[in-house]
């Protein structure tokens, strides 16, 4: 039998981007428990279960009228304090007055800036009850401390509340920025670190970091790129792994807590790496392999290690070498050590031109 005709291509080194897929749970940035902080019967809850919340909106509102009247009060004391001040003053200003010596014994005036001072104290005392009773006021009506999503409410109007055990009124949820939460295997993560210190993958050309991308259940890619904000300092024991974070931007929230996403960690490169087709690439038992001709066009099964690829591409990290000649078409034929018959790609068919239309008749 004649030598089976193959199709071969040449490795060629090219710089391939490097992208580190993982799974990831979407998570909110902030989860705030909504509490009361003094008891009473809720009377209005002002907002939609689910709905979007901007900070600051009235969220429930506490039956005020006890807190009013203390607040009554605690202004009245300030009121009555101050008179016995201004009059404790008065007397020690009258007392101070007497221009004759001996006229007034020296524990008379001792005594009256003690009641003074005591006058002014109890104004003290009173001015700081009076804000306590406008800061318990204040906690009646319940607002949101930042922008998120309520979740379902607790207490419902008429439902006692107080500022302990039966505090908990709702939950709410910032999921604008939104946060992503995957782990890195320890092999994986070592042989990443590894790389960049040794400089085998090298940032691409602009960037200053590496970039996070989204992709949905339904293979979609989401269209905010996100970055890594936080790395643990440990490896995780029970499962082997670094945990990561990424934040994203989510205004439309489009992202929702507990979905399950694919992480992608890019921007790496990996220059001058052998690239071959992915077509050219077979798979044994040990791993994955090519069909290499020699110089003599002798046919030689080599074992590769495979590491990025692409649409149609894969680099190799192990086995090949620039200019290799690797078998692309014809691989059902080879067999380790024949001889072959090589030749390059046959380049697609010219596009043929199209005749003219012919003119248009008018119709008659």
């Amino acid at each position: 039998m004649p030598p089976p005709e193959v199709t071969v291509v040449l490795v060629e080194t090219k710089s391939m981007p490097m992208a580190y897929e993982y799974l990831g749970v979407a998570e909110p940035s902030k989860t705030i428990d909504i509490r009361a902080r003094v008891q009473g019967f809720v009377e209005t809850r002002d907002f939609e279960e689910g709905s979007l919340i901007e900070q600051g909106a009235q969220l429930y509102a506490i039956d005020a009228a006890p807190f009013r009247a203390d607040r009554d009060i605690a202004r009245a004391r300030v009121h009555e304090a101050e008179s016995r001040r201004r009059l404790a003053e008065q007397e020690l200003q009258r007392v101070k007055s007497v221009c004759e010596p001996g006229a007034v014994a020296a524990g008379d005036i001792d005594k009256k800036e003690a009641e003074r001072a005591s006058a002014a104290a109890a104004l003290e005392l009173a001015q700081a009850q009076l804000a306590k009773a406008e800061l318990e006021l204040g906690y009646t009506i319940v607002k949101a401390p930042l922008s998120g999503v309520v979740g379902k409410s607790l207490k419902e109007v008429g439902s006692l509340v107080d500022g302990n055990q039966n505090s908990l009124l709702t939950t709410l949820k910032q999921v604008d920025p939104l946060y992503v939460t995957f782990h890195m295997q320890e092999s994986d993560y070592l042989l990443w670190r590894n790389s960049v210190d040794s400089h085998e993958i090298v940032l691409e050309e602009g960037l200053q970091e590496p970039y996070l991308e989204l992709v949905l259940v339904d293979g979609s890619i989401y269209d905010q790129k996100g970055r890594i904000d936080f790395e643990d300092s440990s490896v995780d024991r029970r499962k082997g792994s670094v945990e990561m974070r990424g934040v994203f931007e989510n205004p439309g929230h489009t992202l929702k807590p507990g979905q399950f996403l694919k992480v992608r960690v890019k921007g790496w490169r990996r220059p001058n790496v052998p690239v071959i087709p992915q077509r050219a690439v077979g798979q044994a038992g040990d791993g994955s392999y090519v069909y290499v001709v020699g110089p003599e066009d002798k046919v030689e099964q080599r074992t590769i290690t495979i590491g990025p690829w692409s649409d149609s591409e894969c680099g190799v990290v192990e086995g090949l070498q620039s200019g290799e000649r690797v078998v692309v078409e014809g691989l059902t034929k080879l067999r380790p050590g024949i001889r072959v018959v090589p030749k390059e790609p046959s380049a697609p068919p010219a596009a043929t031109a199209m005749p003219d239309a012919p003119p248009a008749q008018t119709a008659r």
